[in-house]
């Protein structure tokens, strides 16, 4: 089994434990809300969420990395909405979103390891022992898995997550032989 998604409480108490930090802000909302791999919430560009105009956008579409096909239009949330409004109004469109400590001299984005230390520390902030079973793929799984939950529709959350087969998603969502099962009992025609 993989990593372990959050729960909409656990995002809740993140989100009051981020506040006020830059990085961990849009991190956490953004992560959740685009549900991408590390490499692509990393690359993010401020280009990628604000307009030219200086406009916030309502959507976001990226290019992923490891596939080439470009995601649907994913809607961001009130809280990610804020968290750019209040982080990325004056950067410039070409800054990476995630900078690191020194992305003054580097100009890169933070690396997979920053992103998962930072998970990390979510973790234990929440009082989590096992930090080990979550990771940036938690992040990205977080809402994938609210949805599936919601609506146990397995080929509205592939689409969403950008992959190509439902058995790979249901793999990936850990559906199981037996809580399809259960909703099959569930189902009395």
């Amino acid at each position: 089994m993989g990593k372990k998604p959050l729960s909409r409480e656990q995002i809740q108490k993140l989100r009051k434990v981020v506040k006020g930090n830059p990085l961990h802000e849009l991190l956490l909302n953004l992560s959740v809300d685009l549900m991408l791999r590390s490499s692509d919430l990393r690359n993010l560009k401020v280009s990628d969420v604000i307009n030219p105009s200086g406009s916030i956008k309502q959507t976001v579409s990226v290019k992923q990395q490891k596939t080439g096909k470009t995601t649907l239009e994913m809607p961001l949330m009130e809280t990610s909405v804020k968290a750019i409004g209040t982080h990325l109004k004056n950067r410039d469109q070409d800054d990476f979103i995630f900078r690191g400590n020194k992305s003054h001299y580097t100009r890169k984005p933070i690396t997979t390891q920053q992103y998962g230390r930072i998970v990390k520390g979510w973790m234990s902030e929440l009082g989590l022992e096992d930090v080990g079973g979550y990771s940036t793929h938690s992040m990205r799984k977080s809402k994938a898995t609210a949805i599936y939950e919601e609506t146990h529709d397995v080929d509205a959350v592939r689409r969403l997550l950008g992959q190509s087969s439902v058995t790979a998603t249901s793999a990936y969502l850990g559906v199981s032989d037996e809580s399809a099962l259960e909703l099959a009992k569930s189902i009395n025609l």
